[in-house]
Parts: structure tokens; sequence; C-alpha cells
């Protein structure tokens, strides 16, 4: 067996020594106890390439891991701080020690390697605000955080990752003004008595350690120092500037975009929390947030504490805000701090904004990517600042005051119902209009449906395009199953979560679905479509659960098996959307329970609306009609009607471009699924394939 560097005895060996000494340290002092002790072998004393010795790198690299989680401290002498002794208590055995370090240690760099995800676009920020911190003063962790919108842990590990080195990080302290414990330092102040560098500097400590508070630099310091310096220099980057999407259409059954663009205002329901402060802290609104809504279930409430926070602590004047209506998209830049009205109808957070001219709104399906996508979230404040550019090209150059008529107030507290499919709808899909009201009007009598059929029917399709023509942006919601989803994926069930304390813990973790019912059930005038995706691809008795049973008696409570105490119902305005394929044999089909909660319909290229699908297609585009009637030849000799050839295989711009496109189409594409359904049977290609099909065809294949 190769020789190896015994780096658990190494370890275990420092903190021995540490722990038995009677006073700190100096770094040769425990070098040389410890190479006492350890006896290292000639493998370990060997030097590669004339470095230091194997095991003398070795020791520094486990007492760097031991400092960073704060088992031990090299600061003004090296001892042993209480976790590490506990450390000690708790895992006598050198490898057992070692494995615990190593487990503490990944914690700690995940939680940096997140750090500097979420803070890596600010770096140059940073670095200029901490250039403006001069010799004599100080700020703090929080005051970093506030001024990029970032929690004060995230701005710690951000300064503590050893990838970077920030000039000037050693004068940013704890909010009591601190030195930060030495595992949440930078390495490059690891070891030095940063307290001496300060006060050198003309810094002030008093008897408990703490800076003093009249040479500290606060958030809205920091932002004046930063506006001379820009003003002087003219090349500071301002603080990073935000997006974000706010929702108004439904709130507690109220449209209030119209009047948030007539009055200049965006705004977040807060009935129950009541006037909060905007310099909150996410702790303290986490509480008052949990003791509000303490009546409402877990999953909403980790849902309004989200929202919230975006909305009071990390949303900022300058940012840029957007609203969804109808359609259209409004936008504008947040001019104020928030604040709290009361009014006859809901109690809110606000915040003013300076809207551009109402007149002409962004159309929604023009919107850049990965706008669209990132529209599709069901809370009411979304961040978008991943499409900030994207979002900023829409804007004029300067934001004019509100110009022209603002969209009319709809009534107040609307019932309940879908969009009318109106006759520009139909057109769009290109389906008979009465075909999709019938199935509109199946939806929402019957609350859940099906559509079924073979490959290429556009079940997937139809019903995204379906949902979102009947109810609200943002109240559709697309999930796919498959072979391992679970309740657990779906519904809720408790997920690992690491601990303050370096611990593992399981919490409760609501899935999707529970979080659209929640949604859902928040506005019980809008309604909330869930398109579940290959539905028959999962167990579903194992994902439904007792859902089973909600999803017939939507007016019945029933206990959860993660929730017992919480009796949970299923909203009246929530609907769902199921699509199967009914060609892949492999896909066990619905059960009875399954099948009778659920209305089907058959989506069948021989049949409404699908019919004739393909042709009307081509006829739009004034492209041949070859395929349209090839595609008809071919299902006609289908014998099995989960075996039929659905028009989307058709439906591509690409196929009509190349010469060669539709047989390319057939060759790669239909006749494999064909084999794959006919397998055995020798003379597929003889009756299926284009060569074939076209024999049988007239000159003209396109002439009535």
């Amino acid at each position: 067996m190769a020789e190896q560097v015994r780096y658990s005895l190494i370890l275990w060996e420092t903190m021995q020594v540490l722990r038995e000494a009677p006073r700190t340290l100096t770094a040769s002092q425990v070098l040389e106890a410890v190479r006492t002790q350890l006896q290292p072998t000639a493998y370990e004393s060997a030097r590669p390439r004339g470095r230091a010795a194997r095991w003398e790198n070795a020791f520094g690299f486990q007492t760097g891991d031991a400092a960073t989680i704060g088992w031990i401290t090299k600061r003004g002498g090296w001892s042993l701080l209480e976790a590490g002794a506990s450390a000690l208590q708790a895992f006598p055995a050198p490898e057992q020690l070692y494995g615990e370090l190593k487990r503490r240690y990944r914690e700690v760099d995940q939680q940096r390697k997140q750090a500097m995800e979420s803070l890596s676009d600010v770096q140059q920020f940073v670095a200029r605000a901490l250039d403006v911190v001069e010799p004599g003063r100080w700020t703090a962790q929080e005051d970093l955080a506030e001024l990029v919108g970032a929690s004060a842990d995230e701005v710690a590990h951000f300064l503590a990752s050893w990838k970077i080195q920030i000039p000037n990080a050693y004068r940013v302290l704890g909010d009591d003004g601190r030195i930060p414990d030495e595992g949440m330092l930078n390495a490059a102040y690891r070891g030095t008595d940063l307290r001496k560098r300060l006060t050198d500097e003309g810094v002030t400590f008093d008897q408990f350690g703490r800076a003093s508070l009249d040479q500290h630099l606060s958030a809205l310091a920091l932002t004046e120092l930063l506006e001379e310096r820009r003003e002087s220099q003219g090349d500071l980057p301002v603080p990073v500037t935000r997006a974000w999407m706010v929702r108004g259409t439904s709130v507690d059954g109220f449209n209030l975009v119209p009047e948030w663009l007539a009055d200049g205002y965006v705004s977040l329901n807060a009935t129950q929390l009541g006037a909060v402060d905007p310099d909150i802290s996410y702790d303290e609104l986490k509480q008052q947030v949990e003791a509000a809504y303490q009546h409402k279930s877990y999953a909403y409430r980790g849902q309004r504490l989200e929202e919230l926070d975006r909305f009071i602590r990390q949303m900022r004047p300058g940012d840029l805000v957007l609203t969804p209506m109808r359609g259209s998209v409004y936008l504008g830049e947040v001019t104020s701090d928030t604040y709290f009205t009361r009014s006859a109808s809901i109690d809110n957070q606000r915040r003013d904004v300076l809207w551009s001219d109402v007149q002409t709104p962004v159309d929604a399906d023009r919107l850049p990517s990965p706008v669209p996508a990132l529209l599709q979230s069901q809370a009411y404040v979304v961040d978008l600042t991943a499409a900030y550019d994207q979002l900023a090209s829409l804007m004029p150059s300067q934001a004019g005051k509100v110009s022209g008529d603002v969209p009319a107030k709809e009534k107040p507290q609307r019932a309940l119902a879908f969009r009318p499919l109106t006759a520009q709808v139909a057109a769009d899909l290109l389906m008979d209009q009465a075909e999709l009201q019938k199935i509109a009007d199946l939806l929402w009598d019957r609350k859940q449906l099906i559509f079924y059929g073979p490959p290429g029917t556009g079940k997937t399709y139809l019903a995204k395009a379906l949902a979102r023509h009947l109810t609200e942006d943002g109240a559709v919601k697309l999930v796919q199953f498959h072979p391992s989803y679970t309740y657990e994926d779906f519904f809720e069930g408790f997920r690992p979560q690491g601990s303050d304390g370096g611990q593992l813990s399981f919490e409760l973790t609501p899935g999707p679905f529970r979080l659209f019912a929640e949604a859902a059930k928040d506005n019980p005038t809008t309604p909330y479509i869930l398109i579940i995706d290959e539905i028959n691809r999962a167990n579903l008795a194992k994902v439904f659960g007792e859902l089973y049973f909600l999803l017939e008696y939507r007016d019945e409570a029933i206990s959860l098996q993660y929730s017992p105490k919480e009796e949970f119902t299923l909203p009246e305005n929530l609907f769902v959307i199921g699509t199967m394929n009914t060609a892949d044999r492999s896909i066990a089909r619905i059960d009875t329970a399954m099948r009778r909660r659920f209305a089907f319909v058959e989506l069948d290229p021989r049949k409404p609306p699908v019919q004739g699908l393909l042709g009307r297609w081509l006829e739009a585009r004034e492209l041949p009609g070859e395929a349209a009637v090839l595609l008809d030849l071919l299902n006609a000799r289908l014998a099995d009607a989960d075996a039929a050839i659905g028009p989307s295989y058709l439906m591509k711009s690409s196929v009509y471009v190349r010469a060669d496109g539709l047989e390319r189409v057939w060759e790669y594409e239909i006749m494999p699924l064909l084999a794959d359904l006919f397998y055995g049977q020798p003379d597929v290609a003889a009756r299926y394939g284009l060569a074939a099909l076209r024999s049988t065809l007239p000159a003209d294949p396109g002439s009535p």
C-alpha cells in the first residue's frame, strides 16, 4: 500500500498540543511540539522539489481549516477555542475529529461559494465602497449588505472567501463594532493583531473590544461619500440597480394596477402585518411575519416572508419595476422607500413609482429573453435583475410623468370566472371556437381534465395556450411528472437543511402543488391552472396520496400525512390540466380512482379539434398542402388510434425551408416511432414510408 501523510493524526496532535499548553504559543512552538509528538515518517519528512516537508504542508492546511471553522485561533498567538475543546471531547479518535473538520469546512466553503455567486457582480462596487473607508474609520457588514441588497452573512462570507482579497476589508467589523471571528476573516488577515492595526490607524476600542460608534460609517454615510467621489472622479459605479416584477391584477379580488398607474405607486398587501420599520433586519421581519400570519400554513408564511423581504428590504429607489396586465407590461422606476398605508379595502406597503407613458405599454409577447420565463413565477414580487439590461432597453431615456388616460378601473371584487374565449383566440390556435369553448366549459365544471392522445397532437401546447387565455398572467404553472416523482416532490415533505450550528436537520418543505394551492387560496376570484405534463409517467397513487380525496370533494378538508394537525382544502379556483401520451406502452394506465376524478379529452389527428390542423397551418403560411395529405393518408392506414401520428411533427417552418425537409422528418422522426410501435413487423417501411404513400397520390396532391 502506498505511503500517505497522516492528516488526521497531524490535526489531532496539533489540537492536543494547544489544549495542554498553559499559554498561547507561537507558530514555531506549535510546529516543534507537533513534530515531537508526531515523529514524522521518512515519507512525511520528504521535501518534494525542495519545498516544505509534506507533513508541514498538511499542518498548514489543517490548522487553516480549523481556524476557519472556529476551533483554533492564531490571533495574538495560537490557542484552542472553546469549540475546539468541545470537538476534542466529542470526537476523541483522530479519524473522527478529522472527518468532523472536513464536514464543517465543506459547509462553510459552500456558504462562501454561494456568497460569491450572489455577490460576484458587485465585487467592484464593494471595493469602491471600502476605498472610501479611510484610516481611523470603520463600517459594518450590515452596512455593506444594505448597499448591495444582500444579507450580512452573505457579505461576511464574501469578504472571507479565499478567492478574493479586497483592500481595506479589515475595516469591516461586526454590527456591534467587534472584530469578526478569525474564521470569518480573509486568510490575509489571520494571525495578525487587527485591533492593534486599527488602533494604530486611529480607531478607538472600549474595554469590551467594541470600536467607537463616532468613527462608524453607516450605509447612508457610505452612500454620501461614494456620491462625492463619483462627482469628483466621474468613474465610480453606482450601487447595483435591480429590476422587479410586482403583481397587482388580483389582490383579494381587486385589480390594483389601474390605480397604481394613475396615482404613481406600487404596493404589497400587508393587512395582517401592519406598519414595518423600513430598516428592519431579516430576522426581525421573519419574527413579525410568523406572528402576524400564525393562523396561516407554514408554506404561506414562507411565501409572504420572501415577498415582503424583497419589497421592504431589497427593493430600493432607482430600481426598475414592472407590472403585467391583460397581456401588456407597464414599466417604471422606484422613487421612494417603503411606507405603510391604510385604506378602506387593503392595507399595504407602498413605494412611489414614476411610470413610463401608460398609453404605450410593452406587449408581453414581445418581451426579450429571458423575461417571459421569469414572468411565469406566481409570486407577487419577483426578482428580474437577471434580465435588467433587456428591460432597461425598453424604458424611454427619461421616464416621463404619466400621460394620457390610464386604463379604466375594473369593478372591485370581481367574481371567479374564466376569461372569454374569443374568435381571435380560436384563430390564433387554428381551432374551432366552439370546440375550444366545450373544453373550457368541461374544465370549469369538472375542475380537472386530461388531454390524451398519440404523440405530436399538441397536448402540452394546447394546455399551455388554453390556460393562459383563460386566466391572468402568473396564474399558470407547469410541472412534469416522471417515474421517480413522489408526494414529497409534488406536495410537501421533509428536506435536509443546514443549521447555524453546523448540524444537518430536516425541515418540512412545500412542493409546487402546495405553493400553487396557497397562492390560489389567497386570490379566490382568479382561476389558477396547474398543468401536469406526462401525468401518467408517475405512480399517481404515490404522488397524490390523500389528495385523491380532495380532487373529488373540494368542499371538504383532510389531515395531511406530514401536517396532521392542519386541515387542508383544495380551493375552488384551482384547476388541473394533465397531458397523457397513449402511444408509450411502457407507461402505466390511469387507475380507476384517478380516472373518475378527471374528464378526458381525446386529441386524435383524425377527430376534432386536431383534425385538419396541419392543413390550416400550411394554408395560413401559404405552403404546399402535400404534407397534410400525406399525414391524413398515413393515419388512415394506421388501424391503432394510439399509433396515429400528430401534426406537430410537420408544423415546423424548418421542414419547408429545405428541399428534403419532409423526407428528413419522415425518416428520422416518424419512421423510428412507427418501427418501435410495430416492432417485429417487416413491412413497416413498405406500408408507411414516404415513398410508399406518395406512390398512391395524384400528380398534384395539393389540389382539391
